[in-house]
């Protein structure tokens, strides 16, 4: 342009602006032109910043990061503070393993590492599946001092599935968490693929002072004696255990492995450090014995001329095997096996408890009126059609008249039907129990209780229990249940139970029976078969026309009649093999000939309530079998050395547990009780050794 000058300037993008001035250098105009031009090519850093300022900046960098790792290393170690409380060490059962259907000791030590003492309340659920909590709650007030351990115990009962189970401690501050706790193996567990065979022995264990450093010998399972359970009916997953040396024991647990041994246990005495005889005082001074073996009430007792550090995996071996079975035993299953099915199992197992809980559920159906129920539905079809329909066919009425006439009927019949067909028409909360009293002593038996609690209000129960060393435990193993346990010897189950509903609840507990004064008086065997015999019966035996005996010799179970004049219980011409009789009809599969159930031989009770309680007999001895370590019924083999009497009678109103409401108590009872064949072997006189034991400390 003429009398102007154009100048060039360059753009952050690249580009070329031309902007037009006049000849004083002013702006006249809008730019010219507007041309891009090629990025500039990429430089490095050094280039663009200089040698001198990227040496400064990695300086700068450096001294940041040194600065910066103290700090990190501080916050870090704040975030994993040291915890307050730890889990030391947790002992499952006895020897590791967990007997299936039974409860069981779960001993965990805790270490309190903090300065101050911890108030807490111990909690412990069982976890199945993807952490679903299934069962009560287990409960138990602890205290720790400030770094101090301790062992706690709780006694879960085990339902025969893997789970993990929850710990916590709970103050009123804070909860402290810990991981799961996985349950082992059982010992009746079978898996060729995982297990050697010595692996399936039974639980055996010898009992270790509180100061052992070196566990010796490696031939058995140990176990420190400060965890032995106080109570006796912890004991029963235990089948034999070695002693060389006199526990520290206070009076509880003192008793509880008396009552254990009484009960069926197997005690191995070896001689102490110093080579000596053990010698024993208070409530086991009846372990002082010289004979090399002998009975203390249905356990044995045997003595070793050795220490433990010369104990055999031989002699381990021999107390840990039980009788087996002859070789027409083993012909006789096989046979049966193959008329009934190859593949075929014995019915359910030992430790099933189903079909109990099913049959005591069975006790509160409810008692409608069906007659009345059909006349009244019978009555609303007949009004709703044809009636309402004749009723819109009358021209001078309004349409309405025929939509309020259903509605009516509707309301109406649905009040009636809710008062006549209601859950609980002609029910009541009552309390149903199926027990099995395995007997220690002529007055002392361990009580296994199954019990369904039946309510028509919805509101939280109670059932509570003292001085029986009772364990409690949810009989809805697989379901979640609002309930909060207490055991020992005040224990407690509460539980928030809906209306018309019920509770299943498993306990076990040590109570005090009626002295019998039983005794053999005539008995004849031809080979191994049990051809007669005689039992006389004292004035407290269980009277009445619901009582019924039975006898078990080997593996056949035997009837019996009961003469009361006479106090005396024979045998009829009638018995059958236990598995028979145990085994439930449907497992049957219709094949096998001779497999004909004693109820179809027998008039069924017209009463229903007795009609259920008859029915759970053959499933109360089947489950009776658990305390000697079987878990085929069709390969269960009673001693040659004892009989077997079974009692099966109603309950009495002080075996009931306590509920806190207004209820009806059914109930019926088993009891098993172990008889001597040999009159010499009848056992040890307990008090008899308590009272001389006293005399010679005095």
């Amino acid at each position: 342009m003429n009398g102007m000058n154009q100048t060039k300037l360059s753009c952050e993008t690249g580009g070329e602006v031309w902007l037009a001035l006049s000849q004083q250098g002013n702006v006249v105009g809008l730019p010219l032109t507007y041309r891009s031009t090629p990025a500039a090519e990429p430089r490095c850093l050094v280039c663009l910043l200089g040698v001198r300022s990227v040496k400064l900046l990695v300086r700068q960098f450096l001294q940041f990061c040194i600065l910066l790792f103290p700090i990190l290393w501080m916050a870090s170690a704040l975030g994993q503070v040291t915890p307050k409380i730890r889990i030391a060490d947790k002992i499952w059962g006895f020897d590791g393993r967990v007997m299936n259907g039974q409860f069981m000791p779960l001993s965990i030590e805790l270490d309190n590492l903090s300065d101050e003492p911890i108030e807490a309340q111990a909690t412990l659920r069982s976890i199945a599946g993807m952490l679903r909590e299934t069962g009560g709650t287990a409960t138990q007030p602890i205290f720790l001092s400030p770094h101090s351990r301790r062992w706690v115990q709780f006694y879960p009962y085990i339902a025969g599935m893997a789970s993990s189970w929850r710990f916590e401690l709970r103050t009123e501050d804070e909860t402290f968490t810990f991981d799961a706790i996985d349950q082992p193996r059982f010992v009746l567990e079978s898996n060729s693929l995982q297990m050697k065979s010595e692996d399936q022995s039974l639980p055996a264990v010898i009992l270790d002072r509180p100061d052992l450093l070196i566990k010796i010998p490696t031939t058995i399972k140990h176990m420190p004696e400060d965890i032995f359970p106080p109570y006796a009916t912890a004991t029963h997953g235990l089948y034999a255990m070695f002693m060389d040396h006199v526990p520290d024991w206070e009076t509880p647990r003192q008793e509880a492995l008396l009552a254990w041994l009484k009960a069926g246990g197997r005690l191995h005495l070896l001689l102490d450090q110093n080579r000596q005889t053990l010698r024993f005082s208070g409530p086991l001074a009846a372990l002082n014995e010289p004979f090399t073996e002998y009975h203390v009430g249905s356990g044995s007792v045997t003595r070793h001329e050795i220490q433990r550090a010369e104990l055999s995996k031989d002699i381990v071996t021999l107390a840990v095997t039980t009788q087996g079975l002859s070789k027409a035993d083993l012909d006789e299953i096989a046979e049966y096996q193959e008329q009934a099915g190859n593949g075929f199992s014995y019915g359910t197992s030992v430790t099933d408890d189903e079909d109990l809980f099913y049959e005591l559920r069975q006790l509160t159906q409810p008692d409608h009126m069906w007659w009345l129920i059909f006349l009244l539905s019978l009555c609303y079809v007949g009004l709703i059609f044809p009636g309402c329909w004749v009723l819109s066919r009358q021209r001078k009425l309004h349409f309405l008249v025929t939509y309020g006439s259903i509605a009516g009927l509707a309301a109406i019949f649905s009040l009636m039907f809710l008062f006549i067909g209601r859950r609980g028409y002609g029910e009541s909360t009552s309390l149903h129990s199926a027990c099995i009293a395995r007997s220690e002593d002529d007055t002392h038996s361990s009580l296994l209780q199954l019990t369904t609690l039946f309510v028509t209000e919805g509101n939280t129960y109670s059932l509570t229990d003292k001085d029986h060393q009772t364990l409690l435990a949810s009989g809805a193993s697989e379901e979640s249940v609002e309930a909060r346990i207490t055991s020992g010897n005040t224990a407690g189950f509460v539980s928030r139970i809906p209306p018309y509903s019920s509770q299943a609840v498993r306990s076990r507990r040590r109570i005090e029976i009626d002295n019998w004064n039983l005794a053999v008086t005539s008995l004849s065997q031809q080979g191994e078969e049990l051809k007669d015999l005689t039992l006389a019966f004292g004035e407290k035996f269980p009277d009445g026309p619901l009582v019924e005996c039975l006898v078990i010799h080997g593996r056949h179970l035997h009837y019996t009649q009961i003469d009361r004049p006479r106090g005396q219980l024979s045998l009829v011409n009638r018995r059958e093999l236990v598995r028979s009789y145990c085994t439930t009809a449907h497992t049957y599969m219709g094949g096998a000939p001779g497999l004909q159930r004693y109820e179809e031989l027998e008039v069924e009770p017209k009463d229903p309530v007795e009609a259920c309680f008859k029915r759970m007999l053959p499933n109360l001895v089947r489950r009776s079998l658990v305390e000697d370590f079987v878990q085929d019924v069709g390969k269960f083999r009673l001693p040659e050395d004892r009989i077997r009497l079974l009692v099966y009678a109603p309950m009495s109103e002080n075996q009931y547990l306590s509920v806190d409401a207004d209820i009806r108590r059914t109930g019926r009872i088993l009891y098993v009780r172990d008889l001597l064949l040999n009159p010499g072997d009848q056992g040890v006189d307990v008090k008899k050794a308590e009272s001389l034991n006293n005399i010679e400390q005095d």
